[in-house]
């Protein structure tokens, strides 16, 4: 049996990168050049400068009359412009194509000489639009705002009907769908709906990252539709120079499958910017959180010498058989205490210890790091962006933007200085860079990065004028990776606070972004930001919605909390001590134990049905014969969940399996037996209030097959492998990952056939025939091992 992610992903790639089927053609006719590779086609209009594109296979235009702009409002100019074109070859990780190339000189007056890139790739779906601008004129020019596609008329002279709109949301960003026709979006934008009764949609947003943020407008009551490349402080350009933009944007409008289409945008985003995000496979215990008396135990545990003794617990209480821990100190020490100076920008042991984080014997961040990794966890500490202790700005005038410290005595909200750091000048950044590898070198796992709003600059102030106010942002996760290294875990907890966007552009940097504010609870709307982004999700960020506390959770709240994060999410953050954790709450926790990796997430299905707020309906599909599903009761009262299992995803939310096979359902945390299904039939299971499950979705073999494990969440996929039926012999066999001391069951559909005899390479292995009429496989081991085992079978006598 191949379930294994390095054989999934390939089948995700795909999405992406098809076999090469049409060649891209460019060419003029009447003042109009188009180009083309037999599934989409752009025209360009020479003589109105406006530009539209249409889906070959459907004949559907998506937009016309669209706009190239830089900084303009659409005056008419009184000398018109010149424009002329170019092609291209094109080879890049996307493949083989042709970039069409058009120049707009103007013919008068302070506007600049742009460039559109038009790039299409032979037989791919989507195009890439990019720019370049010349400054012709003898002064310096900063360029803010690129309309690549500018106040265009969308789908004109068409209808979209049952339309949905799905935001591509970052940070704490809400992103529920939506059906009115009208949006302010950063980063991406699904549309979709159907045009003459059959489904078309649009995926449009920023593919490379650089010195810009990404925008997209829809209007339906004016028809315009936008897609900006902006800053709000812009890019220099100096006289005579010509700037090629790296920011891009990526824009498919013929894949009608709005799934298929997300997902290879994210798929295309992570290309664009080498983004490897590192799933967090452990569970971090934060300091800050578990301190907390309303989210956590009210203890003082955020300091290193009470962390190093939760770690030793944790040691001692097994868990690290199943999964490292990781340890997280928080030296969250504001400005409204000790006049202001915090260890903000000194970032030494000094500072620290003074702020009562680092305490003996642990009274540096080298013994802290060290003692953590010495008892077999991951040490993580914390940051606030750019909240600059008053004594360390009066200590480095010049390293503040503007070089300017004159409101250092005004007091602020504390996550609001008037005076901050200058990321973009050349000491200051030597100075940051040297703290950073320090503590790498002292062995720190991972940071968060608290309060990032502050360092969005929008006003400049920068000492290097040419940096935008989105290049400054990624200056401050860029310098912790480069001190800290590609292993390091690097956290954006951005939740737009200030008025500051919530943005994609640290995409290829950090690690992890969070979607919800401080809290310790669960709704579902927290596993609505993340699961709504699953295209994104494990390709280009992680995403979590901040630590979760035990206390105050039943049962079912908790296994419900621990689907919803560990199988949506996959980074864990507890405000739960070691010391006060229970064996059945530590026994759940270790269930998700490793976390999905690779860049497959759960699938949302059923976003696009009229009336959900929140997916009810989540599917990892492992093969074609086997998905894992989530399935959430998102009402405050018992609620019946239906999903059909086969049918057209977007229109019923379905599963996607095969209509003409049978199927087996098996429900992990109550380890029962539902039974058989049709492929033509629907699931319905009536679940508590708030209350999710999961489940895997087998189709029926004829022969013995596996049902589930009680190892792991996804039930066989991470703990299983190299399973296969040999029909000469009548055996069934494979190999599972132990821990020892834990019973590992495998549940068994016996396809009549009866087991006779078992073997395992090592430890103990029994068989039981359970009321359902299904063998239970029990292996024992003394410790964790990798034991092979095999089960012999009788054909059963026909009844």
């Amino acid at each position: 049996m191949k379930h294994r992610l390095a054989q999934i992903i390939p089948l995700l790639t795909a999405i992406l990168l098809l076999p090469a089927s049409a060649a891209v053609e460019i060419a003029e006719k009447d003042s109009r050049v188009s180009i083309e590779n037999g599934t989409v086609s752009l025209g360009y209009h020479l003589k109105s400068g406006t530009y539209s594109a249409t889906d070959l296979t459907s004949g559907v235009t998506a937009f016309a009359n669209a706009r190239f702009t830089v900084d303009e409002t659409g005056w008419r100019p009184p000398i018109p412009p010149t424009r002329k074109w170019e092609s291209s070859e094109i080879k890049d990780d996307f493949g083989s194509g042709k970039r069409l190339t058009i120049t707009e000189t103007p013919g008068g007056g302070y506007l600049p000489v742009k460039s559109l890139h038009i790039t299409l790739y032979d037989g791919r779906p989507f195009v890439v639009l990019g720019f370049s601008v010349t400054n012709h004129r003898e002064i310096p020019a900063r360029i803010a705002r690129i309309g690549i596609i500018d106040k265009a008329n969308f789908f004109p002279g068409k209808k979209l009907t049952e339309p949905r709109l799905l935001r591509g949301g970052s940070g704490a960003q809400p992103n529920r769908v939506q059906t009115e026709l009208s949006i302010v979006a950063h980063n991406n934008l699904l549309a979709t709906g159907k045009i003459d009764g059959k489904r078309s949609s649009m995926v449009v947003g920023g593919l490379h990252y650089k010195e810009f943020l990404r925008q997209i407008l829809l209007d339906e009551r004016k028809g315009h539709f936008s897609v900006t490349i902006e800053d709000p402080q812009g890019k220099l350009i100096e006289p005579g120079t010509t700037y090629h933009g790296t920011d891009s944007v990526f824009l498919d409008i013929s894949t009608a499958d709005p799934f298929a289409s997300l997902e290879a945008y994210g798929l295309a985003m992570r290309a664009a910017n080498n983004a490897r995000p590192k799933p967090y496979d452990f569970p971090t215990l934060c300091g800050w959180l578990v301190s907390q008396g309303s989210y956590g135990e009210g203890r003082p545990l955020n300091n290193s010498k009470e962390l190093v003794g939760q770690m030793e617990i944790a040691a001692k209480s097994g868990i690290l058989n199943y999964t490292p821990v990781a340890i997280r100190l928080e030296p969250d020490y504001y400005c409204n205490r000790n006049f202001g100076d915090t260890p903000q920008g000194w970032w030494n042991d000094e500072m620290w210890a003074k702020s009562n984080a680092l305490v003996p014997p642990y009274e540096t961040f080298g013994k802290f790091n060290g003692k953590i990794r010495e008892l077999g966890g991951i040490p993580f500490t914390y940051i606030q962006s750019n909240m600059p202790s008053n004594d360390f700005a009066l200590a480095h005038p010049d390293w503040m933007l503007n070089n300017d410290i004159t409101r250092l005595h005004s007091e602020h909200p504390h996550h609001q200085p008037f005076v901050r750091c200058d990321f973009t000048d050349p000491a200051f950044q030597a100075h940051t860079l040297a703290m950073w590898k320090r503590l790498g070198e002292q062995g720190l796992g991972g940071i968060k990065f608290d309060y990032p709003e502050t360092a969005w600059i929008s006003n400049g102030g920068f000492e290097d004028k040419t940096y935008t106010t989105t290049a400054a942002y990624r200056k401050v996760f860029e310098l912790c990776r480069e001190g800290l290294g590609e292993k390091a875990f690097i956290h954006e907890r951005n939740l737009g606070e200030s008025l500051a966007p919530m943005l994609d552009v640290t995409a290829g940097i950090v690690d992890l972004q969070r979607v919800w504010g401080d809290s310790s609870h669960f709704e579902p709307e927290m596993a609505s930001r993340i699961g709504l982004r699953w295209y994104k999700h494990r390709s280009v960020f992680g995403y979590y919605p901040d630590g979760k506390s035990f206390k105050n959770m039943d049962t079912d709240a908790r296994r419900t909390m621990l689907i919803q994060v560990g199988l949506l999410s996959g980074r864990l953050e507890l405000g739960t001590s070691f010391s006060r954790m229970t064996a059945e709450e530590q026994h759940d926790l270790t269930r998700l134990y490793p976390i999905l990796s690779g860049t497959q997430s759960f699938r949302p299905v059923d976003m696009l049905i009229e009336g959900r707020t929140d997916p009810s309906v989540y599917v990892y599909r492992i093969s074609d014969d086997w998905s894992q599903l989530i399935l959430c009761n998102n009402h405050n009262e018992p609620h019946t969940v239906t999903t059909p299992l086969s049918g057209d995803q977007a229109d019923t939310g379905s599963l996607g399996h095969d209509p003409a096979a049978t199927y087996y359902l098996h429900d992990f945390w109550n380890d029962k037996f539902l039974g058989e299904i049709s492929g033509k039939q629907s699931i319905e299971q009536t679940l508590k209030p708030q209350q999710a499950l999961t489940y895997s979705l087998h189709r029926k073999k004829d022969h013995p097959q596996f049902l589930s494990t009680n190892r792991h969440i996804m039930q066989g996929m991470s703990d299983l492998a190299d399973v296969k039926w040999d029909a000469e012999t009548l055996t069934y066999s494979g190999s599972a990952k132990l821990i020892g001391g834990e019973p590992f069951v495998i549940t068994l559909a016996n396809n009549g056939h009866t087991a006779t005899k078992v073997t395992a390479s090592t430890g103990q292995a029994t068989l039981a025939t359970t009321p359902e009429k299904l063998t239970r496989l029990t292996i024992r081991t003394d410790a964790n091992n990798e034991v092979k085992w095999t089960v012999t079978w009788v054909k059963a006598p026909s009844e």
